[in-house]
C-alpha cells in the first residue's frame, strides 16, 4: 500500500508599510501611491527572477479564476474591490504578490507536494529584500501589524494538503479537528471537502517564529497521515466487497461519463486513487501524474485555459464538464479493478 501524504503546501506572509494606515481606513490616493511604489520597487529591484504586474481590474473572470486555481491569488483577494489594488507574480509562478488588499502587502507561494520548507527559504528571501526597501509595521511586542491582529506576529500562515477520505467517510476527521485546536492549529475542507481534501493550518500566527510553525503543521500532518492510512486498511479489512464496490463504482463512472461537475470529479480521482493506494485498482492511469495534479487539472479554469483555449468567459459553460469527462476517460482508459 502507498502511504497517503501531503499533496500539496503553501505559504503566505503579511506585511504593512509603516507609515501608511491599513487599507480599509486609508484614503484612495495614499493606497495609489503605495500600489506605484511597490510596482516601481518590483519592476526596478535587482530580484533573481522578473516580476510580472497584472492589471487587477482588467483581467477577466477566467484569468481571475485561474490564478486563484493555481494558488497564486487568495479567493478573498479575487473577490475584493477598493482603489489601489496590485498583483504580480514572480518568475514563472515561484511566488506572488497581493497589493492593498486586507493588508498592504501579502507574499504567497504554493507547491504540489511536501514543501512547506522550501517555500519558507524563498519566501523569506522575496520578503527580505521587500524590507530592504520598504519600512514594515513591527512592534517589539506584537510582531508584524496586521490589519486583522489575529494575524499578527509572524504574519505566516501555512498551509498543507491532505487527502484524506477514509477519515471523512468514517465521521472521524472531526476528532481530528478538535485536537488540532488544542495545538494552534485548524483543519479546513479545500473544494467544499470533495474527495476528503482537506487543509491543515495554523491558525494564530502570533507568538512562535517561522520554523517552528512549519514544524509544528508537519509533525500535525503526519499524525493525521499515520491515521488515513489505518483506517483505509481497516475498511478493506471489515468492509471489503463495499470497499472495492466504491471504488469500482468511482472507476466505471470515470471512464464512462460524458459530463462531470468538478467536485464529482475530485471525488472519483480521490476514490480511485484511494484504490491504487490499496492495491486495488491497475493500470497506467495517474502513473505519470499525481491525484492532487490532476485534480489541478480539472479545476474549471483550467480547463478553459488548457482545453478550450479560452473560448469561453463563463465559468459555469456546459462545455467546460464535457471536456472534463473526456479527460477522465482518457486518463482511466485502461485502469480495473483487480479481482
Amino acid at each position: 500500500m502507498k502511504r497517503p501524504a501531503v499533496v500539496a503546501s503553501a505559504l503566505g506572509l503579511t506585511r504593512n508599510e509603516a507609515s501608511r494606515r491599513f487599507p480599509h481606513a486609508e484614503d484612495p490616493a495614499v493606497l495609489e501611491d503605495l500600489r506605484s511604489e511597490v510596482v516601481d520597487l518590483l519592476t526596478g529591484g535587482q530580484w533573481q527572477e522578473p516580476w510580472r504586474v497584472f492589471e487587477v481590474e482588467a483581467l477577466s473572470e477566467v484569468e481571475v479564476e485561474h490564478l486563484v486555481e493555481q494558488g497564486l491569488m487568495t479567493p478573498g483577494f479575487a473577490e475584493g474591490t477598493g482603489e489601489g489594488r496590485g498583483f504580480a507574480v514572480y518568475g514563472e509562478g515561484q511566488a506572488s504578490l497581493e497589493i492593498n488588499g486586507v493588508d498592504h502587502l501579502r507574499v504567497l507561494g504554493f507547491r504540489e507536494g511536501d514543501r512547506l520548507p522550501s517555500l519558507w527559504s524563498l519566501l523569506n528571501s522575496v520578503d527580505d529584500q521587500l524590507e530592504t526597501m520598504l519600512s514594515y509595521a513591527f512592534d517589539p511586542r506584537w510582531g508584524y501589524l496586521s490589519a486583522r491582529p489575529r494575524q499578527a506576529g509572524s504574519g505566516m500562515r501555512a498551509y498543507a494538503t491532505l487527502t484524506v477520505p477514509a477519515l471523512m467517510l468514517t465521521g472521524r476527521l472531526a476528532g481530528v479537528a478538535v485536537e488540532l485546536v488544542s495545538q494552534g492549529l485548524g483543519i479546513s475542507p479545500l473544494w467544499s471537502g470533495a474527495g476528503g481534501v482537506v487543509q491543515v493550518s495554523n491558525v494564530v500566527p502570533q507568538g512562535k517564529p517561522e520554523t517552528e510553525i512549519l514544524t509544528q503543521v508537519s509533525e500535525a500532518c503526519t499524525g493525521i497521515v499515520e491515521r488515513e492510512r489505518s483506517v483505509r486498511k481497516m475498511l478493506l479489512r471489515e468492509n471489503p466487497v463495499q470497499t472495492r464496490d466504491q471504488i469500482g463504482r468511482s472507476l466505471g463512472t470515470a471512464q464512462q461519463a460524458w459530463s462531470v461537475s468538478f467536485l464529482e470529479a475530485v471525488n472519483l480521482v480521490s476514490a480511485v486513487q484511494a484504490g491504487r493506494e490499496l492495491g486495488l485498482v491497475e493500470g497506467s492511469g495517474l502513473g505519470a501524474e499525481s491525484a492532487f495534479g490532476l485534480m489541478t487539472r480539472l479545476q474549471p479554469a483550467h480547463i478553459v485555459v488548457d482545453y478550450m483555449e479560452g473560448r469561453t468567459g463563463c465559468l459555469e459553460d456546459p462545455e467546460i464538464d464535457e471536456h472534463r469527462a473526456q479527460l477522465l476517460r482518457e486518463v482511466f482508459a485502461d485502469s480495473s479493478i483487480r479481482s
